[in-house]
This record gives C-alpha cells, structure tokens and sequence, in this order.
C-alpha cells in the first residue's frame, strides 16, 4: 500500500471511531436482536444473525431461487440490487460476435475479476479474461447466496476487492429425496434428483444434474450460432459425521463436466471457411473439514481443500478435417487452513486463522507452465464497547512468491440508536496483483482476427507479428517497446448506510459507497492495427480510478401472501487522470464521419466503459395463503453503459458509444399438487430484448416449465 493510501485510511478509520457517540445509554443489546433471523457466515467467517452484521450484506433465499423457476446462477444473481450483469467485451474488434469469455457480475462498479467466488466457504478456480463461468454450479443444490459487498480483502485476500459472494449449499438435515425436470426454449432439458440418508450421528447427501441445450442465434445473416449448443454433468456429494458432542466432521466432493461444440467462419484466405470442434470444461474439488469445540470459549476449525479445472478445445476444418485451432489450460489449486476461535459470547468473539495456497497453471497461450505459492494469516476481533454499539477490526498479511507483502486492515461498526434503526459503517483496504492472463497472455483470435497480449508478452508479440506479416512493414513499433511491467493494485474502500425496520413487516437498506483504486489494470488497444484492420490489445495500469455511488432497497409484506422488493443503484466510476486532463483541455477526439477534431469537454466524459449509472428491480412474490399455488413478477432494469470508442481518444465521450439502456420482465406461476408433486412454468426476457453485438447472452424472449417430486412424499400412502 503506497503512503497516500495508508494515511487515507487511516484517517478514516479514526474518524469513525471519533464520531461514535460515546456517552449514549444502552438501549438494545446486539447480541440480543431478534428483528432480522436469517444466519450467514460469509462476511465475519463466524456464525451470525444478518441483524449483527456491520457491513453490507444480502442473502438470495432458496425460496427466492426457486420463485424464479431459473436453473441459471448468473440470472439470479442479476435480479439482485446492485449486481449487473457485465460482459468483459473487447468493444469494436468482435464485430457482432459473441464474447468468448461469457458474462459475469459487476459489484459496486469494479469488473467481475474484482468479486470472489465461493463455493460453501471455498474459492472457485478457472477464469477466463477474469470471469468464471456460473453455470458449473447446478441452482437446484443451493440453500443460499450471501453476498458482502465492498473490500473483503482482510479475511479472503486478493479477489476480494469489491466483496464475496458465497454460494451455500443445502445441508442433511433429514431423510429425503426428490427429483426435478426442467423444460425451456431452445431445446433446453434440464433433471436433477437429489437424496439424503441420515441415520444416528451419520448424514450422507447426494446431488446429480444435468442439463443440455440445443444454443440459439441472434442473427441468422451471420454463420453460426451465438450462443452454441452444449450438455453438462453436476455430481456432488457431502457427508456429515459427529464424531462426537464437540466434533464435527465433513467432507465434500464435486465434479461438473460440459461439452459445448461449435461451428463458425474463417477467414485464412480470400475466402472465408467453414470449421467445426468442440470445446470441453471439468472443474473438480474436494474439501474436509473438522469442527472441535474445546470449551464455551475455544473452537478449532481445520479445512483442507483441493480444486482442479481443465478447459480443452478442439477445431477443425470442414473441407478436410485439418486441425485449424487448440487451446488448453490447467489449474489446480491446494489450499489447507486452520482458524480458532476465542469467546463466549456471540458478538465479541477473537478469530485467528493461518492457511497456504500451491497454485499451478499450464496454457497453450502461456510460453510455459505457471505456479506459485502463498502464505497468509488473518485475525479478527469484535467489541461491544456499548450493549447498542458492535465494533469489528479486521487484518489479513499475505507473502505470495510474485509480489512483496500486503498489509491489508478492516475496521466496521454498527449503532444503534434506537429500537428500529441500525447504522453501518466500514472502511478497509485491498490489493490485487496482477494475474498470470494480464502478465502472461498471448492470444489470437482465430475468428475475429484480433490479439490479446500480456504486458510481459507485448515486446516479444509485437515484433513477432511484424515478423509474421501481421503488421504492416511500414508501422513503426519502435515506441510501443517499452517497459510494459505492470504493478499490484490497491484500494480504499468505504462504505456507510443504516438499515431501518418502520415495523415488522418492512425493511429498509441504504448506502454509500466509495473505492478509491490506484495502478488499475485495465485492457486498452494500441494506435497500431493488424493488416486486417483487427485491434492490438494489452494491459495497463490506470493510475487512479474510482467508483461512489449509492444503493437502496426496500422490502414490504402485504398481508400473509404479498412480499414486495425493490432496489436502486447509482453509480459514478471515472478515470481521476481523465477528468484532470479535461480539466487542462488534453484529450482531443476526432469525429469518425466528419473527421472533425475537437476538444473533449468535461461534461461530455461518461466515466469508464461497462457501467450503468442506474440500475434498478422490482420483485413482487404471491403465495395463496393454503400454499398451493404461488407466482412472482420480476422487473430489472439497467440503464444505458458505454461499450466502445469510436473517436480515437480511448474514453467515453460521444453518445454513439453506448449501448442503450434495457428492462427485463420475468414471470413465473406455480401450484402445489397433493402428495408432494410441483408444477411451475413461465417466461423470461418477456420484452424479448435482443442485442447481438453489446448484449449476446440474452437469449430473447423464452419459456419454461418444471416439474418437481417429493420421492418421500409421493410414496407415504394416506
């Protein structure tokens, strides 16, 4: 963390604890609410009432998840406040095609690669351009989403700069069994089944999935699909022993595999081709765990954890079933870790943790094999210096074999004033290093013709590609050989918002949000091009970038079946060094029709590609009150975001460089039949919005239907 950074936080934090009222009598004790009961473990990595929280959190509940009638992560998450749905696109140079690394979710602004993944408790592996694809978690083996929004980085290291989002899985409690099929547009089949057998102090759980789908295509003028057609396998299992009053044990295992094939144009020639293949992913991991509780104090929590992903494609030819494309990449990952934890009492508990990650990786666009190893220790202490005041201060230490040592501090509160109002503030910092993709990189499209070069790389491609004829003779690339190395980024975060309860059937949440990051690596293209006029691109630190905004989300009961929730953000995320350019009449931009050029003005400037200013949902859930029969309405919409630069200066300035604002409309209606049988169908993207170029995971409009049985329930006799 650089000098400027350490004070900033600093002095924040100070401040915070200087405005806490000091000499306010108790009126509520924390660790006696009983206002909001949901229990999640992601934001402390301890046991806790969403109540005693004082950071900012939000739980999808499986109720929610299965209102939807959706067997996508990614459109669960995007009805969500505050998560948008975010392509990493590479702007002009796919031409109407697909992204090729899918799509992920944009919290508080900062791009997917910024958000951790967990998978009960544990990191999911495997991204590509710094997205991981959701659909290896199979929704119908989900109990809960908890997502912890702003740094999070002193208890889950580098991801975590704009939160976690962990995925919990559903736990034994009881015999049962049930299986699910799914219908949609497409050619889209879906089944699940499910059992668990627990009997005395042993519970043994499984979970299989499969799903397949026929693709879609957004333009048929265009030779191949958009999205292409594919089947994957989900298989889980989780065993549970209690070894004894104090000892608790688990292990888990998980393996998803899919198979997408593809088929599109080429140009090698004067005349495009036709090739065909199939692309192949596996992602598997297994995880132990041991729980011992030593007294009323002391509890030992041990894990120990191995994840491996592999993603292998193939293309050929059609004339004559020559190889005409193969990629490769392997990951795998070992991570042990053991925490204690000290306290009687639920709200001022001392956590204490140490782990190590061995991480490899091995790509065909990598000049060779990749690994490294890391270190790191973590603690955590809660007071309640007041019965009505929760004060957490957090610090993580990392030593990685490819970067020095990170120092990264946390510190959160919580007031609360009186009976129905709860403040919330938390300052933190946070770091991430530059990964192996943006060091390392060495990527040509073979479909669109473009090139993605690590900083490390972009000396030795740039000479190669002249080498190659690639470049045209006459481009001098003699400026562009520099120094390219890249440097860790760093951040500030600071979040503050209250959560009001008017009543017991109404809640409300609201908050500020500012990140503050310095060295920004960000993907930019050259002024030189290809000879098939296809970008250049690399990485880059941005030197200072921010993101503020605010978020508020109100959710209302009416009655015993009505449940109304509603959700705004705003967002504010600009380059610091553009706006101080503008300010000194900089940066010039050159109309690509009139070939005019002119000074950019700072009001022209719309902060940085790929965000929505405004962002909002609406979701209005019915349940007759007997429970047979239930429906929900959901809305999201997200305002217009730039998408790519067509004047030459590199930011967002004209407003043909933004792709228009959009509304999804979704809409489910399911019945209860006896003996455990369920019937759900209904319809997504009703508006049936389409974009082909800036928006190519919307599929239009589509339809679906479920069906699911209650094996135990089917088989009781009256």
């Amino acid at each position: 963390m650089n000098q400027h950074n350490q004070h900033t936080a600093f002095k924040i934090i100070t401040a915070l604890l200087m405005i806490v009222p000091a000499g306010v009598s108790a009126q509520r004790k924390f660790n006696d609410t009983a206002t909001i009961k949901e229990i999640v473990v992601t934001a402390t990595r301890t046991v806790k009432s969403i109540g005693d929280i004082p950071v900012p959190v939000q739980v999808i509940s499986r109720k929610f998840i299965q209102q939807t009638g959706s067997q996508k992560l990614i459109d669960i998450l995007q009805q969500q406040t505050g998560l948008v749905l975010a392509d990493n696109p590479l702007g002009q140079a796919l031409q109407g095609y697909p992204n090729p690394f899918g799509s992920g979710v944009q919290l508080q602004g900062l791009d997917p690669a910024y958000t951790l993944i967990l998978l009960d408790g544990e990191p999911l592996t495997g991204r590509n351009a710094g997205i991981l694809n959701l659909g290896r978690v199979a929704v119908g083996q989900i109990k809960q989403i908890e997502i912890v929004k702003g740094p999070a980085t002193s208890l889950y290291g580098s991801d975590a700069l704009a939160g976690v989002i962990n995925i919990i899985t559903e736990k034994a409690v009881s015999n049962n069994g049930s299986i699910q099929l799914h219908h949609s547009s497409n050619n889209t089949w879906g089944f699940s089944a499910s059992g668990t057998l627990k009997k005395n102090l042993t519970a043994l759980q499984v979970f299989a999935n499969r799903m397949s789908s026929s693709g879609y295509d957004l333009d048929e003028n265009i030779y191949g699909k958009t999205v292409d057609p594919y089947h994957n396998y989900s298989l889980a299992a989780k065993l549970n022993i209690d070894l004894s009053p104090n000892t608790q044990f688990q292990t888990s295992a998980r393996l998803f595999t899919q198979k997408q094939f593809n088929n599109y144009l080429v140009y090698t020639g004067t005349q495009p081709q036709t090739v065909e293949g199939s692309s192949n992913e596996t992602d598997w991991s297994v995880s132990n765990q041991l729980h011992h509780r030593f007294s009323n104090r002391i509890k030992l929590i041990t894990r120990f954890y191995t994840t491996g992903y592999r993603d292998h494609a193939d293309v050929f030819l059609q004339k004559d079933g020559s190889l005409f494309d193969r990629s490769n990449m392997q990951q795998f990952l070992l991570k042990p870790e053991i925490q204690l934890e000290f306290g009687a009492k639920q709200n001022q508990l001392l956590i204490a943790g140490a782990g190590y990650n061995y991480e490899t990786i091995e790509a065909s666009r990598y000049a060779s094999a990749k690994k490294f190893n890391a270190f790191y220790f973590y603690t955590q202490k809660e007071w309640l210096p007041l019965q009505n005041l929760n004060i957490t201060l957090g610090a993580r230490l990392d030593k990685h074999s490819l970067y020095k040592m990170q120092f990264n501090p946390k510190l959160a509160m919580a007031y609360r004033p009186g009976q129905k109002l709860t403040l919330l503030g938390s300052v933190g910092t946070g770091f991430k290093a530059p990964d192996f993709r943006q060091q390392f990189l060495s990527f040509s499209n073979s479909l669109v013709g473009y090139t993605l070069l690590g900083a490390n790389e972009l000396n030795n491609g740039l000479i190669t590609l002249k080498q190659q004829g690639q470049i045209d003779p006459n481009t001098d690339i003699t400026p562009y050989l520099t120094d390219h190395r890249l440097l860790p980024e760093r951040s500030v975060g600071i979040n503050l918002g209250f959560r009001y309860l008017p009543d017991n059937k109404t809640t409300i949440n609201a908050g500020f949000f500012r990140n503050d990051i310095s060295n920004l690596i960000d993907r930019y293209n050259l002024p030189i091009t290809k000879i098939n006029n296809q970008a250049i691109y690399s990485y880059v630190n941005v030197n200072r970038v921010f993101t503020q905004g605010a978020e508020l989300s109100v959710s209302r009961k009416l009655g015993k079946s009505w449940q109304i929730n509603s959700g705004y953000q705003y967002l504010d995320a600009k380059d610091k060094d553009v706006v101080n350019r503008l300010k000194e009449n900089k940066i010039v931009k050159r109309d690509p029709v009139t070939y005019q050029s002119d000074y950019v003005k700072r009001s022209e400037y719309g902060g940085l590609f790929n965000r929505s200013k405004h962002s909002a949902n609406l979701q209005v859930a019915w349940t007759e009150t007997k429970q047979r029969f239930n429906g929900s309405l959901r809305a999201v919409y997200r305002g217009r975001f730039g998408y790519s630069d067509i004047n030459g200066d590199n930011i967002l300035d004209d407003d043909r460089e933004y792709a228009e604002g959009y509304l999804l409309l979704n809409a489910s209606f399911g019945i209860n039949l006896p003996r455990g049988i369920s019937l759900q169908a209904g319809s997504d993207n009703i508006l049936n919005h389409m974009d082909r170029v800036k928006l190519p995971n919307l599929s239009g409009r589509s339809y679906f239907i479920n069906c699911s049985i209650d094996l135990i329930k089917i088989s009781t006799k009256k």
